[in-house]
């Protein structure tokens, strides 16, 4: 399975699921984590709102690909936010499995997107509008891990 294939799973599995819910760690930080094959995934990150995290793409026990996110909802009702924040990033696509695609519409809600470079190397910001007003915003950058 190629890496781009694998995020897009994991992140459809963990963050971008409805179902599943972070496993609080010793340390303070929430954690998703996702296996497949050779492959293992962690998501890692404290706080609320503001929040801070990092992802890691393990293959075979070496760490190979990573990503690091600082994020804040600013509205007055960030669950609101979040909950849809999360059918977002449950809408991942393989060309850029960052976080949630491009666009992203629901009711007065709209996510948009944009990153530069590739699943090698690269950096992006997120955003969300209600109704016209910004209500969260995200700034991510990350890439391969050398040997």
């Amino acid at each position: 399975m190629e890496l781009e294939t694998f995020l897009v799973i994991a992140k459809k599995s963990t963050s971008g699921s409805e179902e599943t819910e972070p496993v609080q760690l010793d340390d303070g930080s929430k954690e998703y984590r996702f296996e497949s094959e050779d492959y293992v995934f962690r998501d890692r990150f404290f706080g609320g709102n503001p929040f801070v995290g990092e992802e890691i793409v393990y293959w075979k026990g070496d760490p190979i690909w990573s990503m690091n996110y600082y994020g804040k909802a600013t509205s007055r009702t960030p669950e609101d936010v979040f909950k849809f924040l999360t059918k977002v990033l449950g809408a991942v696509e393989k060309k850029k499995p960052y976080r949630g695609p491009e666009r992203f519409s629901e009711g007065l809600m709209e996510y948009r997107f944009m990153s530069r470079g590739n699943v090698y190397s690269f950096w992006g910001e997120e955003e969300i509008m209600n109704n016209g007003i910004k209500v969260h915003w995200l700034r991510f950058h990350g890439g391969e891990i050398g040997e």
